[in-house]
This record gives C-alpha cells, sequence and structure tokens, in this order.
C-alpha cells in the first residue's frame, strides 16, 4: 500500500494537549509550533477552544499563515438533528463563517445522542445541513461514534444513501472503526464508492476495553499510536486507498500519557507512527 502522505497530513491540535476542552495560549500557540515543526502540512482545531486560549479566529488565521499550515476540516456540526431548525440552521451558518475563514473545505456531522429520531426525520435533517453546507462550498463528512445513535458504519452509510446529496461523505475513525458494535466492517466498507471516502482519522485501540475504563474515557484519553494496538491497519486501509479513494490523512491520538510529554515530543511520535501505517 502506497499514500501520498507528504502531501496532506492533518494534525488533530486538541490530542497535543492533556485537557483537549480547554487550551491555554501556551498550549495553543505551542501545539501550533510543534506540528508544523514536526512537517504536518495542516491542523483542525475545535473552534470553541479559542476562546478558552483568549484568541479570535483572526489570530488562527494569521498564525496559520506564518507557520505555513492549512486547516482543510472543520469539526464539528453537533446540533443538526435538533428539531428546531433555526438553531440547527445557526449552527451551520456559524461553522461556514468559520471554515470560510480559515479555508476548510470538509465539515464534519457527528451526534453525541444516544438514539435517533425516527429515520425518514433523521434523513431529512441531515439533508438540510448538506444543503446549508454546499451553499458555503462545504462538504459535509459523517463521523459515527460507538456510543451513539449513530454507532456504526452501516447506520452512517444509510444516512448517507437515502438522503443522497452530492456533498455527503463519511469520516473514518479507525478507533471508531474497530470499537463499532460487532465490531470492524469490511465487507460493507468495500462497497461504499471512493469519492465518498474523504477524511481518514489515524489511531490505535488495545484488543480489548481496559477493565477500569469506559469507552467515552478511552476514545479520549487511552488512544494508542497507530500500530502500536490491534487496528488491522493493512486491512482498513488497503480498502480505502484500494477503492481509489484519496481522503484527508488525519491522525487523532487522544492519549492522556503520551499529551503529557508536550507537544513538541507527541507530535514527531504521532508522525511517524501515522506514516508507518500508511506506508
Amino acid at each position: 500500500m502506497s499514500t501520498s502522505t507528504s502531501e496532506e497530513l492533518v494534525m488533530s491540535l486538541g490530542t497535543l494537549c492533556v485537557n483537549p476542552f480547554e487550551l491555554s495560549f501556551d498550549e495553543l500557540d505551542s501545539s501550533l509550533e510543534a506540528t508544523a515543526a514536526a512537517g504536518y502540512s495542516g491542523i483542525s482545531v475545535w473552534p470553541f477552544v479559542l476562546g478558552t486560549a483568549g484568541v479570535d479566529v483572526a489570530w488562527l488565521v494569521d498564525r496559520l499563515q506564518e507557520l505555513g499550515l492549512n486547516h482543510p476540516v472543520a469539526e464539528a456540526a453537533f446540533g443538526w438533528l435538533n428539531s428546531d431548525r433555526d438553531a440547527a440552521a445557526g449552527e451551520v451558518a456559524y461553522l461556514s463563517e468559520y471554515a470560510s475563514a480559515v479555508g476548510s473545505r470538509e465539515l464534519v456531522a457527528v451526534t453525541m445522542e444516544p438514539s435517533l429520531p425516527p429515520m425518514d426525520d433523521v434523513v431529512s435533517r441531515f439533508r438540510t445541513l448538506c444543503q446549508g453546507a454546499a451553499e458555503a462550498g462545504l462538504q459535509v463528512s459523517m463521523e459515527f461514534l460507538p456510543w451513539t445513535g449513530i454507532p456504526d458504519l452501516a447506520t452512517a452509510w444509510e444516512i448517507i444513501e437515502r438522503a443522497d446529496c452530492d456533498n455527503s461523505g463519511i469520516m473514518v475513525d479507525t478507533w471508531h472503526w474497530f470499537r463499532q458494535p460487532g465490531g470492524p466492517n469490511p465487507d460493507l466498507l468495500r462497497q461504499i464508492p471512493a469519492e465518498v471516502l474523504r477524511v481518514v482519522q489515524l489511531c490505535d485501540a488495545a484488543a480489548q476495553l481496559p477493565d477500569d475504563m469506559d469507552i467515552a474515557t478511552e476514545t479520549m484519553t487511552a488512544r494508542l499510536l497507530p500500530g502500536d494496538g490491534a487496528v488491522d491497519f493493512a486491512d482498513v486501509l488497503g480498502i480505502i486507498v484500494g477503492s481509489g479513494a484519496t481522503p484527508i490523512w488525519f491522525p487523532e491520538v487522544f492519549s492522556s500519557t503520551l499529551a503529557a510529554a508536550g507537544p513538541h515530543t507527541m507530535a514527531p511520535q504521532v508522525l511517524a507512527a501515522t506514516r508507518s501505517v500508511l506506508s
């Protein structure tokens, strides 16, 4: 398997910090510097953490330019399933403005709800999200999370197929792929068109969920470097690359242990491990 990792490898910036939800200015800036120094092409940062760091989007745009980094993926639309259509539309407008400012071309859609409304409603609301994003020139990649109402690839694909939007796609996170109910689903992945597989987040997982940890804690604190766990990268990445897909490669290794060493130590570790599984 061979990929063009040198062209675009995007760091999930929050993973370089022990508490990704509350970045100080120093943590944000040192993480940006570490990402650039390690050789990544870009970053993705949750917009809300800019406030905790005391900066605005204009500051981020200038800093990215100084460091030669791009920001191709905007994360994330959480409210698209809201029955309050005005609130959902407001979130899309805010994220579209953010994406335009930082130069993102892809918007991630997720839900944190443990269950879904009727599927017809889900499809309709996702279609509305895609239509709003399209007006801003954005693609929408749905991310499935194992503990939510969209827990697996099959559910995400059903929604995307039924919504039938030209700008919709799927994000495959290899930790979610491994932990999805029923485990990895390579047969379904082979059926999904290459143009739908637009973002791949890379990390690894222990063979079994630790006895002293729930799944939500593991995903935010105990992911492993790609290649250090039980994910079959040759299989899942082989299918994706073999399909002809050219996704944004996007390491996201939430690990309290790795982050404690600091961003200038962690960033090159993640880069080396990611390039190893990609090549």
